[in-house]
C-alpha cells in the first residue's frame, strides 16, 4: 500500500493516533484528532515523550512489555494541555517505522463513558441496597414460563422462611406455597396477564415454611428486553392489614356484644335471598323477636347481667337454626332471623314454635336462674317486588301484634297489621311531643274515709292523681291506651316525674286556698315500676316536695305489689329512703301479685290497696269476699290502713264498711275529676253520694 494512503488513513482517523519510539517513548507522529484531544498543537506533540501525557509513569513498564509482545489494550488516565484529566482507552501494536520498531497507539477519549459507568455502578449499588433492605419482596420472572424466577430479593426468607436460592432453585415452589383456596383465581389471572401483557395486581394467600398463612399484595409489570421480556414485581405482606380490614368489617356488619350479624348485614343477605327467590322461585321467611319485659330483667340483673343474658339468648337462637339461616341482633333486645329456601309459612311457624320452647328453658346468668320469653312475628315474601326493609317491617308488625295478644307468643303477618302499626307509630310520635306541648292532664279521684258508726257519713280525706292525655285530634285518652306504650319506649319516666310535680303543686295550691285542708288532705301518686327502680327516685321526690312547698306527710306514693316483689331487698331500701323523707307509702293492686307475708311485714309502708277485681265481686262471689276480708284483717294486723278501689255500688260500700275497711274510692263516689271540679268537691266537703252529685 502506498505510503500516501497510510498517511491519509492516519490523518483522517476518528480516534487520536500516536506513533512513538519503542525504545525511549518519544512521539514520532500525531494526527489532528490527537492534537484536539490533548489540546496541544501537532508540532508540540511530536517530540514529547509518551509518558508526558500520562498521569502515571507507565511508559518504561509498557515499553518493556511491548518489547516482548505484539501489543495490548488498556485504559489510562492522561493529562490535557490545560491540566484536566481524561480517561483514554489505548490500543497499541508494534509496527516498523523507518527500519526501527515503533508503537502505534490508538487513543479514544472514554471519559464520559467511564463516568456513566461509575454512575451506573453506584446506582446499581444503591438499587441493590434498596431492594435488599426494603420490607417487601422484589422479584423478576421470565415471561415465557409460569415458574421461572430470575431474581428474588432476600426479604422472601423473612416473609415466608424460604431463601432466595430455595425459591429460584425450585420451579414449583410458588405453586406449592400458594393457598389452595386461591390457586384457581391466581393462576387464571397469571395466564391472562401473560397473554395480554397488562399489569398483574392481586391479593392472595401464601403458606409460609412454618405453616403460617400470609396475605400478600402482588403487583408486577412486563418489562421488555432483548430476551423477550420479564415480569418485574413487588410482593408485600398485608396480613396485618387484612386482619384490620376483617376487624373493621366485623365491627361494621356484626354486633359487638353477641357477635351476630347486625341489621346492615341482615338486610344485605335478605336482599340477596329475595333476588335468588325471584330467579329460583324459593320461599323466604323472616322472624322478628323481641324479648318480653327485658328492661325489667335488665334493671334487675344490672348491665353486666343483662349483656350476659343477651349473649346466652343469641347462642340459643343459633342452636335452633340451620347453618344456612341467619340470626341477627337488630336492637337492644330485638333479634331477626332470615329463613332461606323453605317450603312455606308452616316451616317458619315451626321455627318460631321451636324458639318459644327453647327460650322457656331457664338461663344461668350471674350464678342465678333467669327466665325469659319472646314475642315473635313471622312474615313471608308475599310478592316479587317486596324490599328487605318492607319484609322486616312486616315481621316487626306481626311481633307487636303477638306482644299485644300475649307475651311469649307468635303471630303471622297479615295486611291488616299495617294500619295498626302505623297507628302505633303515630301514637308514639305524638306521645313524645305531648309533654312539651302541654297536652298531659292530671285528674283527681277522691279517696273517702269510711265511717265506723251507722249514722256517720263518708268524707273526703284525699285524692289520687291520675294521668290523662288531651290529644288535639283524639280528645281525652285514658292511661290504659298510652301508658303501656310509654313503658315500652321509656317515656314513662318523664311522664311520671311530671305527674309527681304537678300533683304536689296542685295539692299545695288547694291547701293554700282552703285553710281547712292543710294537715288533713293527702294526695296519692302512682310510681311506675321503671321509675321505682331509678336510683335518683328519692332526689326526684325531694325536689318535687321542695319546689311545691307540700308537707311530705301529705304525699302518698303508690307502688304496685309486683314492682315491690321483683327485688325485695332493693325495694325495702328504696321504700325506707322515701319514708325517711316523710312521705307515706302504699302497696297498690294488693292480691294480684305473689307477695310473701314474711316479706310484707318488713316493708315500711302505710297502706294496703285492695285491687278492684276483688272489690267488683264482693257482693256476689264468696271467694272475693274472703280475699277482701283477709286483706283488711292482714292490714290491721300489720298496723296498716286498708284502701278499696273500684267501688261502684252501695252494696259494695256496705260490705266494705262491715268488714272494717278504712278507705275507698270509685265511681260510686266520683269519677276522676279535673282539677277545677276536684277543687270544688274538696271545698264543699260533701259526703257520700253527694260527692258524685257535686262533681256533676
Amino acid at each position: 500500500m502506498p505510503e500516501s494512503l497510510y498517511r491519509a488513513l492516519f490523518e483522517g482517523a476518528a480516534d487520536a493516533m500516536l506513533l512513538y519510539d519503542l525504545k525511549n517513548g518519544t512521539i514520532l507522529a500525531a494526527n489532528e484528532r490527537a492534537s484536539e484531544m490533548y489540546g496541544f498543537p501537532e508540532e508540540e506533540l511530536v517530540g514529547k515523550e509518551i509518558g508526558d501525557l500520562s498521569l502515571y509513569n507507565w511508559v518504561e513498564e509498557r515499553v518493556e512489555n511491548l518489547a516482548f509482545n505484539e501489543g495490548g489494550h488498556f485504559d489510562s488516565v492522561h493529562l490535557r494541555a490545560d491540566g484536566t484529566r481524561i480517561t483514554v482507552h489505548l490500543s497499541e501494536s508494534i509496527v516498523e517505522h523507518e527500519g526501527e520498531r515503533a508503537v502505534l497507539c490508538i487513543a479514544r477519549d472514554v471519559t464520559e463513558r467511564r463516568r456513566a459507568e461509575v454512575r451506573l455502578q453506584k446506582a446499581e449499588k444503591r438499587y441493590r441496597s434498596l431492594v435488599e433492605h426494603v420490607p417487601a419482596v422484589v422479584y423478576a420472572d421470565a415471561s415465557d414460563e409460569v415458574s421461572s424466577t430470575l431474581y428474588m430479593s432476600p426479604y422472601i426468607e423473612k416473609m415466608l422462611g424460604f431463601s432466595p436460592e430455595e425459591w429460584m432453585g425450585d420451579g414449583d415452589l410458588f405453586l406449592k406455597v400458594l393457598h389452595p383456596d386461591d390457586r384457581e383465581r391466581v393462576l387464571t389471572e397469571s395466564i391472562q396477564t401473560n397473554v395480554t401483557g397488562k399489569p398483574f395486581k392481586m391479593e392472595y394467600r401464601l403458606i409460609a415454611k412454618d405453616g403460617r398463612v400470609i396475605w400478600v399484595r402482588d403487583e408486577a409489570v412486563l418489562v421488555q428486553d432483548g430476551n423477550g421480556g420479564r415480569w418485574q414485581g413487588v410482593m408485600m405482606d398485608i396480613t396485618n392489614l387484612k386482619e384490620l380490614e376483617e376487624q373493621l368489617e366485623r365491627r361494621t356488619f356484626h354486633d359487638s356484644l353477641t357477635g351476630l350479624p347486625n341489621r346492615a348485614l341482615l338486610s344485605d343477605r335478605l336482599e340477596h335471598a329475595l333476588s335468588r327467590r325471584h330467579r329460583l322461585e324459593e320461599t323466604v321467611g323472616v322472624l322478628f323477636l323481641d324479648l318480653d319485659n327485658f328492661k325489667v330483667i335488665n334493671d334487675a340483673l344490672g348491665r353486666g347481667g343483662g349483656d350476659e343474658l343477651l349473649v346466652a339468648v343469641a347462642r340459643r337462637l343459633r342452636s335452633c337454626l340451620r347453618t344456612e339461616d341467619t340470626v341477627a341482633r337488630v336492637g337492644d333486645d330485638e333479634f331477626a332471623i332470615l329463613l332461606e329456601d323453605i317450603s312455606g309459612v308452616r316451616d317458619a311457624v315451626r321455627v318460631a314454635e321451636n324458639i318459644e320452647r327453647q327460650l322457656r328453658e331457664p338461663f344461668e346468668v350471674s350464678g342465678s336462674r333467669t327466665f325469659v320469653t319472646a314475642s315473635v312475628g313471622v312474615a313471608m315474601n308475599s310478592s316479587d317486588g317486596i324490599q328487605p326493609e318492607e319484609l322486616l317491617h312486616d315481621a316487626s308488625a306481626a311481633m307487636f301484634r303477638a306482644k299485644h295478644k300475649a307475651k311469649g307468643s307468635y303471630e303471622v303477618f297479615d295486611l291488616s297489621m299495617h294500619a295498626r302499626v302505623a297507628e302505633r307509630l303515630k301514637l308514639e310520635t305524638d306521645l313524645r311531643q305531648a309533654i312539651e306541648k302541654g297536652e298531659m292532664r292530671v285528674h283527681y279521684q277522691p279517696k273517702v274515709l269510711l265511717p265506723t258508726g251507722p249514722k256517720s257519713a263518708p268524707r273526703v280525706v284525699g285524692v289520687e292523681a291520675l294521668i290523662r292525655w288531651e290529644h288535639p285530634e283524639r280528645g281525652l285518652i285514658l292511661p290504659e291506651n298510652f301508658i303501656p306504650l310509654a313503658e315500652e319506649t321509656d317515656l314513662i319516666v318523664p311522664i311520671d316525674n311530671w305527674v309527681l310535680r304537678e300533683a304536689c303543686r296542685q295539692a299545695r295550691e288547694w291547701q293554700e286556698e282552703h285553710q281547712g285542708l292543710e294537715g288533713s288532705l293527702f294526695i296519692s301518686v302512682n310510681l311506675s315500676p321503671r321509675q321505682f327502680r331509678r336510683p335518683d327516685l328519692t332526689r326526684m321526690v325531694s325536689e318535687a316536695l321542695r319546689d311545691s312547698g307540700l308537707d311530705p306527710h301529705a304525699l302518698v306514693l303508690e307502688i304496685t305489689e309486683t314492682a315491690v316483689m321483683e327485688d325485695i331487698e332493693a325495694a325495702v331500701c328504696t321504700l325506707q329512703q322515701l319514708r325517711d323523707l316523710g312521705v307515706r307509702l302504699s302497696v297498690d293492686d294488693f292480691g294480684t301479685g305473689y307477695s310473701s307475708l314474711s316479706y310484707l311485714k318488713h316493708l315500711p309502708v302505710d297502706f294496703l290497696k285492695i285491687d278492684r277485681s276483688f272489690v267488683n265481686g264482693l257482693d256476689k262471689d264468696s271467694t272475693d269476699l274472703a280475699i277482701v276480708s283477709s286483706t283488711i284483717s292482714l292490714a290491721h294486723a300489720l298496723g296498716l290502713e286498708s284502701v278499696a278501689e273500684g267501688v261502684e255500688t252501695a252494696e259494695q260500700l256496705e260490705r266494705l264498711r262491715a268488714l272494717g275497711c278504712d278507705m275507698a274510692q270509685g265511681f260510686y263516689f266520683a269519677e276522676p275529676l279535673s282539677n277545677g271540679k276536684a277543687g270544688a268537691v274538696l271545698e264543699a266537703g260533701l259526703n257520700g253520694r253527694g260527692i258524685a252529685e257535686r262533681a256533676r
